[in-house]
């Protein structure tokens, strides 16, 4: 096989070229399905901070989602990356806080909080049933994830994203929970 570096990028390139070509009408209905599971897993858990993020190259918009949580009490929080080697930073953020597009034109909230996140949902490129994620593959989440303070951290995506395996490496933090339209990994 080839190094698992290369079967990465290969993989990834696959994946998000799929997610990108994938039909706006099927991705609304299993959007809907995945969101009907997703809130099965947040309701068995107590109201808090919600960590998500803003979508880009053709992730799934829980932003929806996330303020229908925060009429339900929640706070919400989206990532600030700081730079290459830390975590990311997580700002408090509602519908209406001023945004400003930062790294790779990712909007992050301005002159909000910074809040330690309870639920961390994250976005995949692709995943296996260890709860290994692939992601965009700057290991932004797993630093996020490797401290002492870990937040439950939801893995969302399509089921036609699961591989065999992703090739973990020891910096690979398994997810605690993945949830597609089909089912709910734990």
């Amino acid at each position: 096989m080839k190094d698992w570096q290369q079967w990465r990028i290969e993989q990834r390139s696959r994946l998000i070229e799929q997610r990108l070509e994938f039909a706006a009408e099927l991705r609304l209905l299993y959007q809907v399905a995945l969101f009907e599971k997703l809130q099965k897993v947040v309701d068995s858990l107590p109201t808090g901070t919600i960590g998500f993020y803003w979508p880009i190259r053709g992730e799934i918009d829980c932003r929806d989602f996330v303020c229908g949580l925060i009429k339900q009490g929640w706070q919400a929080a989206l990532p600030k990356i700081i730079d290459s080697q830390h975590a990311l930073q997580f700002r408090h953020w509602k519908p209406e806080s001023i945004m400003q597009a930062e790294v790779w034109d990712i909007p992050v909230p301005q002159n909000t909080a910074i809040i330690q996140p309870d639920v961390l949902i994250i976005p995949l490129v692709g995943f296996d049933k260890n709860l290994h994620r692939l992601g965009n593959g700057g290991g932004f989440y797993d630093r996020s994830l490797s401290g002492s303070n870990k937040p439950l951290s939801i893995g969302i995506g399509f089921q036609w994203m699961l591989l065999d395996t992703i090739n973990p490496r020891p910096h690979d933090i398994a997810m605690d929970r993945i949830v597609t339209e089909q089912t709910i990994y734990q």
